[in-house]
Formats: structure tokens, C-alpha cells, sequence
């Protein structure tokens, strides 16, 4: 299954901002925010919807929920270790679990932020992703 919606804004190529949250109404949330700063939005409903369809670009970065049904948060990021990907990660969660945000931590997630942030959080966390990842 494809993505929901790719949004882009902008004459220059924007840096992707990769969205995997179970939950449609965050999915949308991030995917405006991530248009109104001007870049290109990818959500994904579930880890493997996102597995079957990432392509790297130039400027990445995840936003990643930490705790979803099927594959979560920390097995997306392992499953990806596993492949040598290595994609600047903000991972967030409602339910905060230590032995979860550990493996997280471990398997590249930068930040951990529980729900709710404040949108402007999650953007400082996003930009400094893409600085980054950003390619010389």
C-alpha cells in the first residue's frame, strides 16, 4: 500500500519527512506541520507499509510512533539497522515505556518525545535531524 498523501511545497527539493503512526488524526497533524515548513511529508499507517515503500533521499528524517499493533516503533528501527539503513529518527509515544525507549535509543533513535508536544519541539527535533543527514 502506497502512501497516504505526498505532499511538497516549494521550488527547490525539500528534505522528506517520513510519518509512521497508527493513528490517522497524528499522521495528519505532522503531515500539515511538516507542509507548512516547507517539506515533503510521506505517512505510513504501519512499520511495513513504510518497509515497502521507503526510498532514500537526500535530506530524511523519521518520526516514528514507538508503540504500534504488528511491528513497532523499536523493531522498524532494528528492522532497519538490520539492513543498514540508518535514517535520523524522532520517535514518539503516548505510553512511556523505558525497556522500549532504550532499544530505541540504541537502535538510533535521537530523541524520545511523549505525547503531547508542542509542535514546535517536535520541529527543533526535526530540523536538527535534517542538518544531520544532511549529505556534503
Amino acid at each position: 500500500m502506497m502512501a497516504e498523501q505526498q505532499i511538497t511545497h516549494g521550488a527547490e527539493t525539500p528534505s522528506t519527512l517520513y510519518i509512521v503512526d497508527d493513528d490517522h488524526a497524528i499522521r495528519a497533524a505532522i503531515t500539515l506541520l511538516a507542509y507548512s515548513m516547507g517539506w515533503q511529508a510521506r505517512p505510513y499507517a504501519s512499520a511495513p507499509e513504510f518497509l515497502a515503500d521507503y526510498q532514500r533521499s537526500e535530506k530524511d528524517c523519521l518520526v516514528l510512533d514507538l508503540r504500534m499493533p504488528g511491528m513497532n516503533g523499536v523493531e522498524l528501527l532494528e528492522e532497519l539497522e538490520n539492513r543498514g539503513i540508518t535514517i535520523p529518527t524522532v520517535v514518539i509515544t503516548a505510553q512511556k515505556d523505558d525497556t522500549l525507549v532504550s532499544r530505541a535509543q540504541t537502535a538510533g533513535a535521537s530523541v524520545v518525545l511523549s505525547k503531547p508536544f508542542r509542535n514546535q519541539l517536535l520541529v527543533e527535533h526535526i530540523k536538527n535531524a535534517f542538518e544531520f543527514d544532511a549529505h556534503p
